[in-house]
Formats: C-alpha cells, structure tokens, sequence
C-alpha cells in the first residue's frame, strides 16, 4: 500500500535522518572507513532483491530502511549529509527528459532519435534534454510513456 506524505510529516523524516546520524555516531559510524560502510550498503541493497523474489513483505520493507540507513552512513563517513545529496541529485534529475521504457526510465540523452522526437512532442523544448521548469507540473505519467 502506497503512502502518500504528508506536509507535516517532513520535519518527522528530517528527524529520523538525524536519528540514524546519532545512533551512527554513538557506534562510531563517522569514523568508519568508507569501504567498510559501501560493503555494508550493497549487502543491504542486495536482502531488497532476496525479500522480494522471496514475498517476504516484512523483511522487504526492513532492507528498504536498513539500506537508507547505510546510505546515510555512507554519506557521514565521507562529511556529508544525506539530505543534501539527495537534494543535490533531485535537483539534476526533476527536469530531466526522457521515456519510460518497460519500467525504467531512460533519459534523453540516450534515446534514439526516433524516441527523442516522441519526448520533445511530448515534453517540450526540443532538442534539449531538459524540460522548461514551469512544465514540471503540469507534464502526466503519459507523457513519458514512449
């Protein structure tokens, strides 16, 4: 079941974000050796797979949260915050055009130039691989559809 999120629910987020810095540091996270804590992200990232070929639903969910926490702990033992690279590649991404191709979305840039004629008929500014802002929501699932 999607949830959707809710205004006041941001600041809980930014909140559970600083939680797991804390419990990170209270383990000596921060000062982890970035290896140490990549290894650990991609063995989480890996028990998504395995819980979904599995329909393990509980553990799915689980691996989804072990793996944010250890991209945050990723991002501390290199000084950064989570939050700001996220935001950092919304901001490169949210614009972006492109197709969605069988479920996964294929940007502009590395279409045909038959799928990039369909993306600039349906998404605008031709020839640029990035949508106007003012188009950003206004655009529907179907138009990324090739």
């Amino acid at each position: 079941m999607k949830k959707v999120l809710k205004e006041t629910e941001t600041p809980k987020i930014l909140n559970e974000f600083e939680g797991v810095r804390q419990w990170g540091k209270m383990r000596g996270i921060q000062s982890a050796d970035f290896q140490v804590q990549y290894q650990r992200c991609m063995q989480e990232i890996l028990e998504i797979h395995k819980a979904y070929i599995e329909g393990d639903m509980d553990e799915f969910q689980d691996a989804i949260g072990d793996s944010i926490v250890t991209l945050i702990n990723v991002a501390v033992t290199c000084n950064y915050n989570a939050e700001d690279c996220l935001e950092k590649a919304f901001n490169v991404i949210k614009l972006r055009k492109g197709l969605n191709k069988g479920g996964s979305f294929v940007r502009y840039l590395k279409l045909t130039d038959e799928e990039k004629a369909i993306c600039d008929r349906k998404q605008g500014n031709p020839g640029n691989q990035y949508f106007l802002e003012e188009n950003l929501y206004k655009l529907s699932p179907e138009d990324f559809l090739g």
